[in-house]
């Protein structure tokens, strides 16, 4: 009774103080949003229709003006339409001076349109707006009956062809020449001011709302602290009945409430465990759960505050019997009055239905480069699929390997991880989200990621996203290492056995000890091959084991057939050298003999193969150079290089990644033959710095990337000026020469530090670009960018720094050298390869590609050396979108990959490597995704033409 009485108390005081206050608030805010605000609109309106009547008056009297010269023969007819043309042509007002007049006839012919030049002279009797209105008919007809009218319509916004938007205008009669004249206003410009104005009064509304809540609040916990008193006496009935509702729901899951007082549970629970109540109560956690998503050594306090959001994992249950039931757990917290309590609920996992994992075919899921994944979201974010595209990826084996990993261990970026893990506890899905992430060996990774929450009864909250890889991460501080050092030898394994296997030594059974060891010693090898009477390998056998026999008093006359460890172990040529690997150490060092497709004897791999490859690294590298004293020593290191970049292309490795090994290989070896040219020439005259330009500034060289570099020499004069211009033109001669016979081709077009031209004192390298900044020629144009990609390589940096900052502040107010290369750059379009074309330039195809990188890079100040690096600082500035980012990156990956694979073929062919691909050998694969990455370069030279206003790119 007496708390039917406070009810309704309750309810008498929210009618008498609350109920009239909120109804002032509704009132006031119908009357701004309802009356106010519309009657704004309406007068905002209506002023803009007077403005343009006024402002075609105005014009309309220039007309009239230009029509009396003509009356009094003060100016030729023809003469005066002309000027009266043009004059209205170039009036412009409005705050940003681009609202404008034009002139049609009643035919209706174009008379002028400032904006729209392509319409002038043109019959517009057809010409429709977005929504079908035949505009200029529609003028025509407006003006007839009273010689003026307003006309609404959809048309571009100001200059921008690109927007169209409402437009009203008004159209006057000018009898005399038969002309309509108009101008207009954009309807979006008082809607946006009316926008304002609600979003002013929604902010006023807003705080005298806050005001209304704040003031009922106050009177609200006043009537509250009355019933105090009466709540109290009654928390205990409420605490057993909060306990009962709990226990009492999901009678299909078991439920545990775990507070300091103990756990209890639900009758589906006890029944699953096979316990009685009391048995259940005399419980603890420990003795309940043979395995817990969450930290029970503390009590059930300490775990409700390290909860947070709700959590989701897998558990072991301890039956009654002894038995462990493996289940699904949902861990949450609640309050049962002032008590801490924390609710587990259990779902056995055979109770959990076979769940699809992805509903596409599993030789596409293989194929395609996209990666698709599930994980699980909770506070311990884990993998529960992937497909094999997904493991590459992030450098796994198999799924067994990944779902030993946390999702959280593969992120680099902590903030990254925030984010993301914020939107998926809201259910907000990622889309297409640049991450920086790590394989399983640590190496860093850039990627595109999209994930979306599944709305589905599943026991846990589960994802399921894409994952594509973008490029290899340049650890930073390490530009200079040629190769990740820890990683090399687990590159390789993916590629094939061909790219190690050695030429086969083969003999006859019947071969003599004495001659199977000189066979193998004429061509330093350590394993022979043994033929039966067919020909067909039976053995092998190694120059130890020889040696053995004969020390052990054997004959060297006995037939070395005897002698061999069959059957010998057989691999294709494309298997991975990951599985040769297995198969040597599984078979006791054994040497493995490589076949064809048709089982036909092409090579031998040993376990000497396998250790000097897995030996070489950056370091192996770098003790050579730094070791060199001789061009010989030089073209062993080059030698080396190419050896191993070889076995990095066919095992798919990232082109960043190889462009990276093989930039910085020619960096040490740069730096070492310059060192050796001074102590030549001796020390120079004063401080300089020798920089790399082209693909080897980028860090982008390939096997058959020649030379392009400079000297910059400090501004000097006078007999010190002359001892500079004398001396390091032949200190770059002597480096370009040196570096030549070491392997490095010189530049055909003789841009290198060795051309007197590119030999110069800061002051005249700055006269040279401001001379192609401001006064570009289009034909030398291309040739001279390559300049623009400059990179310091050994000197004093400061004098490559003050140059590179003069270039980017000289490009900041210049846009007419971004028209002039965006111009030159659409001469090189790339043409779609139709089946059966023959030899193509794949160089040729790529230039297009970096030009245009390199010409948003300069145009926004950005310092990045590669292509690659670049178009990702250009996503991250906002310059890029995702699906741009996307495109470029695909392109630029699979043309590289193309180009090292054509250049790593001919040196496996031991031809000389060169980028010219003959596509009338290509597969239908290869021709496609070649033509798709022509259509994303032609789309990003449309994207060049926009932007920096090139006509016809």
């Amino acid at each position: 009774m007496q708390q039917s009485e406070a009810g309704q108390g309750k309810k008498l005081f929210f009618l008498k103080t609350d109920l009239p206050a909120l109804f002032a608030f509704i009132l006031f805010a119908g009357l701004i949003f309802i009356y106010l605000i519309p009657g704004f609109e309406d007068a905002m309106m209506e002023r803009k229709r007077t403005l343009i009547k006024e402002m075609t008056s105005s014009a309309y009297s220039l007309l009239d003006h230009y029509h009396s010269l003509e009356l009094t023969g003060a100016m030729e007819s023809e003469k005066a339409r002309t000027q009266a043309k043009n004059a209205i042509g170039s009036i412009r007002y409005g705050d940003q001076l681009k609202d404008y007049f034009w002139i049609t006839d009643r035919e209706p012919v174009m008379v002028i349109h400032p904006y729209r030049p392509d319409l002038n002279g043109k019959d517009l009797s057809g010409y429709q707006d977005s929504k079908g209105k035949l505009i200029f008919v529609e003028f025509a007809r407006a003006v007839s009956p009273t010689g003026e009218s307003y006309v609404e319509y959809m048309w571009q916004w100001n200059d921008d062809s690109t927007t169209i938007v409402p437009k009203l205008s008004y159209v006057r009669l000018f009898e005399p020449w038969n002309w309509i004249i108009g101008t207009g206003i954009y309807i979006e410009d008082v809607r946006t001011e009316i926008r304002r104005m609600e979003f002013r009064a929604l902010i006023i509304s807003g705080v005298i709302g806050i005001l209304i809540i704040i003031l009922l609040s106050v009177i609200t916990r006043q009537s509250h602290r009355i019933e105090q008193k009466r709540r109290k006496t009654e928390e205990d009935l409420f605490h057993s009945r909060e306990l009962y509702r709990t226990l009492a729901e999901a009678t299909t899951e078991g439920i545990i409430i775990w507070t300091n007082s103990g756990i209890q549970a639900n009758k589906t629970l006890l029944t699953l465990l096979g316990y009685t109540e009391q048995e259940f109560n005399k419980k603890t956690v420990d003795d309940i759960f043979a395995s817990v998503d969450i930290d029970s050594r503390l009590g059930s306090d300490h775990a409700y505050e390290d909860l947070g959001l709700l959590q989701f994992g897998e558990c072991e249950l301890k039956s009654a019997d002894g038995t462990l039931l493996k289940a699904h757990s949902g861990y949450s917290r609640i309050l049962l009055g002032d008590n801490k309590a924390v609710v587990i609920v259990i779902r056995p996992v055979k109770q959990q239905a076979a769940v699809k994992v992805f509903n596409l075919p599993p030789e596409i899921l293989k194929s395609i480069e996209t990666g698709f994944f599930r994980i699980s979201f909770g506070r311990k974010t884990r993998f529960i699929d992937a497909t094999e595209p997904a493991l590459r990826i992030l450098g796994f084996d198999n799924i067994s390997d990944l779902l030993m990993y946390q999702v959280e261990s593969l992120f680099v970026n902590p903030k990254q991880l925030r984010i993301l893990k914020k939107r998926l506890a809201s259910k907000i899905s990622i889309s297409e989200m640049v991450l920086t992430l790590k394989k399983k060996s640590g190496a860093g990774f850039e990627a595109i990621v999209s994930i979306m929450v599944l709305d589905q009864n599943y026991p846990e909250v589960w994802c399921e996203g894409t994952i594509e890889y973008l490029t290899a991460v340049e650890p930073v501080g390490e530009e200079s290492n040629p190769v990740p050092p820890k990683y090399y030898f687990s590159l390789i394994q993916n590629a094939p056995v061909r790219s190690l296997m050695k030429s086969p030594v083969e003999c006859s059974f019947d071969t003599s000890a004495s001659k199977a060891m000189e066979y193998m010693l004429a061509i330093d090898a350590d394993v022979i091959v043994v033929n039966n009477n067919k020909g067909v390998p039976c053995g092998t056998i190694d120059t130890s084991t020889i040696v053995k026999k004969l020390v052990n008093g054997e004959s060297a006359g006995t037939e070395v057939g005897k002698w061999v460890s069959s059957p010998p172990e057989f691999i294709n040529l494309d298997k991975p050298l990951a599985l040769a690997i297995e198969i040597i150490y599984s078979h006791g060092k054994k040497p493995l003999l490589v076949t064809s497709s048709d089982n036909k004897l092409e090579g031998i791999l040993t376990e000497r193969e396998i250790l000097r490859m897995a030996s070489l690294s950056d370091d192996l590298l770098r003790n050579l150079t730094n070791n060199a004293a001789t061009l010989n020593d030089y073209k062993e290191v080059s030698y080396i290089m190419k050896q191993m970049a070889v076995s990095l292309i066919l095992g798919n490795i990232d082109p960043l990644t190889i462009s990276s090994f093989i930039s910085g290989t020619a960096d040490m070896i740069c730096v070492k033959v310059i060192k050796m040219c001074i102590d030549s020439l001796g020390p120079p005259p004063c401080r300089f710095a020798f920089i790399q330009t082209g693909s080897a500034g980028r860090r982008e060289q390939t096997l058959v990337t020649d030379q392009d570099n400079g000297i910059i020499f400090e501004d000097c004069d006078g007999e010190l000026l002359n001892n500079a211009r004398s001396y390091f033109p032949k200190l770059g001669r002597k480096i370009n020469e040196t570096l030549a016979a070491a392997g490095y081709n010189l530049c055909k077009g003789n841009n290198m530090a060795g051309n007197p031209n590119w030999s110069q004192p800061v002051k005249v390298w700055k006269e040279y670009f401001s001379g192609w900044i401001r006064i570009p020629e289009p034909v030398r144009l291309l040739e001279m960018s390559i300049f623009f990609d400059f990179r310091h390589c050994y000197g004093d940096d400061t004098l490559t720094s003050e140059l590179r900052e003069y270039v980017n502040n000289s490009l900041v107010t210049n846009d007419i050298y971004f028209h002039h290369l965006a111009s030159a750059l659409k001469h090189f379009q790339p043409s779609l390869i139709r089946t059966g074309s023959g030899i193509t330039d794949i160089k040729r195809i790529l230039m297009p590609l970096t030009g245009l990188i390199r010409l948003y890079t300069l145009r926004y100040g950005i310092s990045e050396y590669s292509t690659t690096t670049r178009i990702l600082t250009l996503h991250k500035g906002e310059y890029f979108d995702a699906g741009l980012l996307r495109e470029t990156m695909k392109s630029l990956k699979f043309l590289s990959k193309l180009r090292f694979r054509h250049q790593a073929e001919c040196i496996y062919g031991e031809k000389e490597p060169d980028n010219l691909i003959d596509f009338s050998l290509a597969g239908e694969n290869t021709l496609y995704f070649a033509n798709l990455a022509i259509g994303s370069i032609n789309n990003l030279m449309l994207k060049a033409g926009n932007d920096f206003y090139a006509t016809e790119i």
